[in-house]
């Protein structure tokens, strides 16, 4: 009986032993946040999370936030059990990121862009994205139009976002030519004091023309 329990305890323990003398790597994940301006659309997707993990750090750290940096910067060990990871939404920055990434020899993950050729490994060893490969977005527009019946689509320019406007205004001018959908423009400013009487007008013509879906 004694040699029975000793083997149960031999059994037991032994996966103990075996998993505490195998080191498991250590993952530092490096956020960069975001390289643009700060009304690029990919920044409502990170700035949520940005946000929480701000207040949980202010909360946690208090007066002792550049303390802590420092110390995570330039004194926290460095070793092969350690693999550094940049994450980041990324858009038009990432192909300058992967640059970066490559020369330190570092895992670059990114969420929102894509590159044609981001499976040659000469060009680009390291960057690994989760945003599939997609057509142009006006081919897809398109398609939805067209999958929802729309004839006429009213298109609102918000002139105070530069970049939103900027993609805006080429979205009438890649549109496929045989798609088939009348787009009608409009401009507004939204950080107008008079936005609503901008709209108004926008509005009534939206009324007075076909909506049939």
């Amino acid at each position: 009986m004694d040699r029975f329990f000793r083997f149960l305890h031999f059994f037991f323990y032994l996966p103990l032993v075996v998993c505490a003398a195998i080191v498991q790597p250590r993952v530092h994940i490096i956020s960069p946040g975001f390289f643009s301006w700060s009304d690029a659309p990919s920044l409502s997707h990170f700035e949520p999370a940005l946000e929480t993990g701000l207040d949980a750090v202010r909360q946690s750290l208090r007066d002792n936030i550049q303390p802590e940096l420092a110390k995570w910067y330039y004194t926290r060990p460095y070793g092969e059990d350690v693999l550094t990871v940049i994450v980041a939404p990324a858009c038009m920055e990432s192909r300058f990121m992967s640059q970066l990434a490559t020369g330190w020899d570092t895992l670059l993950i990114t969420s929102n862009d894509y590159t044609e050729n981001i499976a040659d490994r000469a060009i680009f060893p390291s960057f690994v994205t989760t945003s599939p490969f997609t057509p142009a977005p006006q081919i897809i527009q398109c398609a939805l139009f067209k999958k929802l019946n729309w004839t006429r689509t009213f298109l609102l320019y918000d002139t105070s976002s530069a970049l939103y406007q900027f993609y805006s205004l080429l979205l009438p001018l890649r549109m496929p030519a045989l798609c088939g959908v009348l787009l009608t423009r409009h401009e507004f400013t939204s950080t107008s004091v008079n936005v609503s009487q901008q709209l108004q007008p926008i509005l009534r013509d939206w009324t007075l023309r076909s909506r049939g879906v």
